[in-house]
């Protein structure tokens, strides 16, 4: 009955962006990302089994429009929330959601990156 498919992992998140160096500055520099390829139009970064990809989207087409600058929907592990929000701060990282407990046991908080893209972290605790 079909072909049985078994989905064993997320390989990558992809994040459209409007300039792929500053993108690399940020994500690289900043967020301390591992790079592994970088060109032009998309720059992949090693994050444990999971690659993050910036991908440069048009902004003067109105699918490039629609994909950057949005909630982006990526969660980043992390293990004192309140330090890293204060450490992205300090290097004029915009918080946009100051860290709050939720009622299923974590405690997250947002960012954004410099094309706008809301990003997340996450204590577990």
């Amino acid at each position: 009955m079909g072909c049985r498919m078994a989905i064993r992992s997320i390989d990558a998140v992809r994040i459209f962006v409007t300039d792929v160096q500053r993108a690399q500055s940020f994500y690289g520099d900043i967020l301390g990302a591992t790079p592994s390829l970088s060109s032009e139009a998309v720059a992949v970064f090693g994050l444990g089994q999971t690659k993050l990809i910036v991908e440069k989207a048009d902004p003067n087409d109105e699918e490039g429009r629609g994909l950057v600058g949005r909630f982006a929907g990526v969660s980043f592990a992390v293990s004192d929330i309140a330090e890293t929000c204060k450490s992205l701060a300090d290097q004029n990282v915009t918080i946009v959601g100051q860290p709050e407990r939720q009622d299923w046991g974590a405690i997250l908080a947002h960012f954004a990156d410099p094309d706008g893209n809301t990003l997340t972290l996450v204590q577990y605790l």
